[in-house]
């Protein structure tokens, strides 16, 4: 009884699983990187209004935030004495202009994600083609 030789089929390739978490393209993480950066500068910038009142006392008021004012920032500063300035200083934040900022920065941030990844796909289908 002559064996024959079995004959074996490749196995077939297995189809890759599906990733379970949140990736992007690297490019969208340089676009989201920059978009980022310019939303923090632009909270951090502070816009200055002087205010000169009586007896050679300076009231300074800074803003930081944007596109609401989140805080507040007040200082009394007295020059009579160049050596010696006296000062008060405090900040007064506002909560709900702080969470409407973060919530525009986040929006803004996944206009961007979402942008960035669709023309990225769209280029890929066109290429496909």
């Amino acid at each position: 009884m002559p064996t024959e030789p079995a004959q074996s089929s490749p196995p077939p390739s297995p189809t890759p699983p599906r990733r379970a978490r949140f990736q992007i393209h690297l490019s969208t993480a340089i676009v989201l990187m920059f978009v980022a950066g310019g939303l923090i500068w632009a909270n951090v910038r502070a816009s200055w209004n002087y205010v000169r009142s009586f007896d050679n006392i300076t009231w300074t008021n800074r803003e930081f935030g944007c596109p609401f004012t989140g805080v507040y920032y007040f200082e009394h500063i007295n020059q009579d004495n160049p050596e010696y300035v006296e000062s008060i200083r405090f900040y007064t934040p506002s909560y709900i202009q702080i969470a409407l900022n973060l919530i525009i920065a986040f929006l803004i941030l996944f206009a961007c994600w979402f942008i960035c990844e669709w023309l990225i796909r769209r280029r890929a289908a066109r290429k496909g083609d």
